[in-house]
């Protein structure tokens, strides 16, 4: 079992340098080691578990990118509401404002 975990750790270190190659890094990294990760699951634990386990950690890693995405989507809309209201009050602040009110004008 020890052996396998070592391996793993090869593969990854590998597959994470072949990846720096490549314009999407998180695809190359994803089916760099998709494949050897399979056939070591599929020799460890079976096939079923083998898809079952594989499966599972692709949700997992499609709800972290969800998440992530939002959060970083939420962050920006932040920041440009701010500027908004910046920029508003800085060309509120720069307008000459007289005394009289707008009616008796």
């Amino acid at each position: 079992m020890t052996g396998a975990v070592i391996v793993l750790v090869l593969i990854a270190v590998v597959a994470l340098a072949v990846a720096s190659f490549f314009t999407n890094m998180l695809a190359a990294v994803l089916v760099s080691l998709g494949i050897p990760v399979a056939v070591l699951l599929h020799a460890l634990l079976g096939t079923l578990y083998a898809a079952f386990a594989i499966a599972g950690l692709a949700i997992m890693l499609a709800l972290i990118q969800t998440i992530t995405d939002t959060l970083r989507l939420v962050r920006e809309a932040k920041r440009t509401t701010r500027r908004k209201s910046q920029a508003h009050a800085r060309r509120r602040a720069a307008r000459p404002d007289s005394g009289r009110s707008r009616i008796a004008a």
